[in-house]
């Protein structure tokens, strides 16, 4: 009788999903600290800034400039460059900090300590550059008119959507970096600037090799070719969307999964 009591009184395990909740509150309280958010809260300032001086300036059409901040502001350097950052540090600040160890010492199995820090970053940095995007939607192309605001709203939404679709594989790519390499900054950055930046926007077939291409092609754009090697050779069309989502769709499965099996099973000494 006693030892049932006994039994009964200990306290149960938590399930996966209460402890992948439990590690994004942690990463919220550790990683996410006052520094960064205050960093990044000011860096969202500066697409806001530039739609408020062109809307002043109203030099064009609302929707265009739309177009143009979603491509060139959103999606080649915040929806990249931020998943870079926290998707990199997530994982390797607490290597380098030694207390990764300290983690993976509890009764939850290390994908779970890993997914919840890697969903956390996606979930952070989806909602900051969607709410910014709406903001910008509405200071911007209501210079089209009021009425525009409405029927120019799935154009918000795909831009939206594709923000959230780059955010999710970028955060996997530079995740897996994370897990993978000891010094992974650089070559994470030389990646994203170097590559995805780069060669997305190459003459010829080599596009198709970037997840940028089909990110692009979401929104119906192709490379963003110019210059005399354009003429010599013609750039690609883009993606169909059934195409471009399928290989976003299999590609941020494949990446999550070698991040997690990565960092699953290596060994981190203290």
């Amino acid at each position: 009788m006693t030892q049932t009591k006994q039994k009964t009184d200990q306290p149960s395990l938590p399930g996966s999903l209460s402890s992948l909740w439990l590690v994004s509150r942690l990463f919220f309280r550790v990683n996410l600290g006052r520094k960064r958010i205050i960093w990044i809260a000011v860096l969202m300032l500066v697409p806001i800034g530039l739609a408020v001086f062109w809307r002043i300036a109203e030099d064009g059409i609302g929707l265009a400039f739309f177009t143009e901040m979603t491509v060139n502001v959103f999606l080649q350097f915040f929806a990249l460059g931020l998943p870079l950052y926290l998707g990199v540090s997530a994982v390797r600040d607490e290597i380098e900090d030694k207390t990764i160890v300290y983690l993976f010492a509890r009764p939850v199995h290390r994908a779970i300590i890993l997914g919840g820090k890697m969903i956390s970053v996606a979930l952070v940095v989806s909602f900051v550059l969607v709410l910014d995007l709406v903001i910008v939607y509405a200071i911007v192309v209501s210079a089209d008119g009021i009425g525009a605001l409405g029927t120019e709203l799935t154009r918000l939404l795909i831009s939206a959507g594709t923000l959230c679709a780059a955010v999710i594989v970028y955060t996997a790519v530079f995740s897996l970096f994370g897990v993978l390499l000891n010094r992974p900054m650089i070559l994470a950055m030389m990646f994203g600037l170097g590559w995805e930046m780069a060669v997305s926007n190459l003459p010829g077939a080599f596009p198709r090799l970037t997840l940028m291409y089909y990110l692009k092609s979401l929104l119906g754009l192709g490379p963003e070719t110019t210059g005399m090697l354009s003429v010599l050779i013609p750039p690609i069309p883009p993606a169909s969307t059934a195409q471009a989502l399928e290989i976003l769709a299999v590609m941020t499965v494949l990446l999550f999964s070698a991040a997690f099996y990565i960092g699953s099973r290596k060994e981190y000494k203290i």
